[in-house]
């Protein structure tokens, strides 16, 4: 009876896990936006030329804080921890960054999508340690994520009614949404152009002074060709004094070789530089095709499972053209 008992409470508790196994087969919560929004409740405020506003939320025994700041020429998102001011030496160091998407209004900032399509890595997210051109957005993993701002972006954001990021700092993606309200009244005075300066004091007149007759000396100038005027500038000489003109052109000639020679070195090394760029570029390419066909063949090996039982999963969607002929899709199911 004892033994029955026992072997009854087994079966149940195999139920039990079976059960949260194919839960968590069927669902992956690591793949779920957490979402964050910090709205009217947290407000605006404005110090030494920065309009700030920091959301937080409870971590265990700590606290993370998500500092936005943004000045006249940046927007900083500051991902803290237990630090309500946001000073940079409790920022929160990452291995692997990503920022998703900015948006104000459910509109993609263009700013940041310029950023997307010119950083160094090929991706539709920003990657951590991706430098993109002439430094517009930085996302270094060290607390920090940074757009330049111009004054499409600035309008924008005077003229929005709330703003977005989703970002994934542990793989896991995190929505962080900040309401504008207040700040455009605030922003609008630390963009405004500074006030003109007070006119100068009215000159006390003075009785004028007879000026000496000015001594006319000629000036005469030696110049370098045409194409080279931009870089050596003319040399002046006395007119009518032949040493004096022939010492002219002779340092026009020097200067003429030497911006020559530059220009032909100048040349050569980024024709070099080009290659190089062209040359991991292209084995950038090859390891990304390769990393991709390595993935293909491990996924259709786990899906050769399912389909030589004539059913498909969700995550072989991508590669059912691939199965046997009869293979059915339970991904709707």
């Amino acid at each position: 009876m004892v033994v029955s008992r026992m072997s009854a409470q087994l079966l149940v508790l195999a139920g039990v896990l079976l059960g949260s196994l194919a839960v968590s087969a069927a669902t992956n919560p690591f793949k779920k936006t957490k979402d964050n929004q910090f709205n009217d409740s947290v407000a605006w405020y404005f110090k030494d030329g920065t309009a700030i506003k920091s959301g937080s939320e409870p971590d265990g025994d700590d606290v993370l804080y998500y500092h936005l700041h943004i000045n006249k020429n940046q927007l900083r998102l500051r991902f803290g921890k237990n630090d309500p001011s946001g000073d940079l030496e409790n920022t929160r160091s990452f291995d692997e960054l990503e920022i998703i998407d900015v948006t104000v209004d459910g509109q993609r900032l263009k700013r940041f999508q310029w950023c997307l399509d010119n950083q160094s890595q090929l991706a539709s997210s920003l990657k951590q340690n991706s430098p993109v051109a002439n430094g517009a957005c930085v996302n270094a993993g060290g607390g920090d994520f940074i757009i330049a701002l111009d004054d499409e972006t600035r309008e924008r954001l005077m003229k929005g009614r709330n703003m977005e990021f989703i970002t994934a700092p542990y793989g896991r993606p995190i929505r962080l949404g900040y309401t504008l309200t207040g700040f455009a009244k605030g922003y609008g005075a630390i963009i405004a152009p500074p006030p003109p300066p007070p006119p100068p004091p009215a000159a006390v007149a003075e009785t004028p002074k007879p000026e000496p007759k000015p001594v006319v000396i000629k000036t005469c100038y030696a110049e370098a060709p045409e194409e080279m005027r931009t870089a050596v500038k003319p040399v002046a000489y006395t007119c009518n004094d032949q040493a004096k003109k022939a010492a002219a052109e002779s340092a026009i000639q020097s200067q003429v070789s030497a911006e020559k020679k530059k220009r032909k070195e100048a040349e050569a090394e980024r024709q070099r530089i080009e290659a190089e760029r062209l040359k991991e570029e292209s084995e950038r390419k090859s390891q990304e095709s390769e990393w991709e066909k390595k993935q293909t063949e491990m996924w259709i090996d786990r899906c050769q499972k399912h389909w030589s039982k004539g059913t498909s999963p969700c995550y072989c969607a991508p590669y059912i053209d691939q199965a046997p002929a009869g293979v059915v899709s339970t991904c709707a199911k």
